[in-house]
């Protein structure tokens, strides 16, 4: 009970304080979420520590961070997008690096650090065209919307998991999640958008209907695939900077995969 009460207070204060920089201004969304970048960049650079192997987190965190002010400019209309072209030769600078560390991994060190980039700040980076519109104008409703179908989605499948859940989704990499609590997770995501469908009716009602469901399933492999990835290298939680949560990568997997395919079914699909 005790450590549930932790949980719950734990992710009032995260809610809070996301809700609260994206209405506040461009620019706390923007510094908030360059922290969350940085923090699980920093945390997914930890996790092979274990077995040996050593990315380079100065690159990594500097490319991870910059591409996140280039998605920043870009999608504000400050930017023109070709400059997404500056972020490949500085994945160069990766491998120039590594001749210089005498590793005896260096082709492990070198995709670590590049899956970093792509595995973290690449989705983070996307986020950017979930809050600027067409014109550049800031609008954070569409990455609320993300958020309240994953916390819905999260909420639900906790406790329809608790109470009914007895069929193991997929027991070999987390073990407690269950079909029960996914399909009662989606259930309460379904409903989500039913609601945000009369707020945001630029939205009809069956796209809201398929961007939830297609965003719960993005959700629930970005959480597998965080799991996959602290089983292999034997860790329980990714950080301890979360009373209740573990760590940062912890909390935020499910965005991983969430933010691409929400915005690609958005911008691709429904062409809003």
């Amino acid at each position: 009970m005790k450590n549930l009460i932790t949980r719950s207070l734990t992710g009032i204060v995260l809610v809070a304080a996301i809700l609260g920089s994206l209405l506040l201004s461009k620019f706390t969304f923007a510094g908030l979420f360059v922290v969350l970048l940085l923090g699980c960049l920093t945390e997914f650079y930890g996790l092979p520590a274990t077995a040996g192997l050593r990315p380079n987190r100065i690159l990594g965190l500097s490319i991870g961070g910059l591409t996140f002010i280039l998605s920043f400019l870009i999608a504000s209309g400050k930017l023109s997008p070709v400059l997404y072209l500056l972020i490949f030769p500085l994945l160069l600078l990766v491998f120039m690096a590594e001749m210089y560390r005498q590793s005896e991994v260096s082709l492990q060190n070198i995709t670590t650090t590049i899956t970093g980039i792509f595995y973290v700040a690449v989705p983070f980076s996307l986020g950017n065209f979930l809050v600027f519109d067409s014109a550049g104008t800031y609008s954070p409703k569409l990455m609320i919307a993300l958020l309240i179908i994953i916390w819905m989605y999260d909420s639900g499948a906790y406790l329809f998991g608790v109470s009914f859940g007895k069929h193991r989704l997929f027991e070999r990499i987390s073990p407690k999640k269950s079909w029960e609590g996914a399909i009662g997770g989606t259930l309460l995501a379904l409903g989500a958008a039913y609601v945000l469908s009369i707020y945001i009716p630029a939205i009809s009602l069956p796209h809201w209907l398929v961007i939830a469901f297609f965003t719960v399933v993005a959700s629930t492999f970005g959480d597998l695939s965080e799991s996959m990835l602290k089983r292999q290298f034997g860790r329980k939680d990714s950080g301890n900077c979360f009373p209740g949560h573990g760590g940062l990568l912890d909390r935020f997997d499910s965005l991983l995969f969430a933010i691409p395919v929400f915005v690609f079914y958005l911008k691709v699909v429904v062409g809003f």
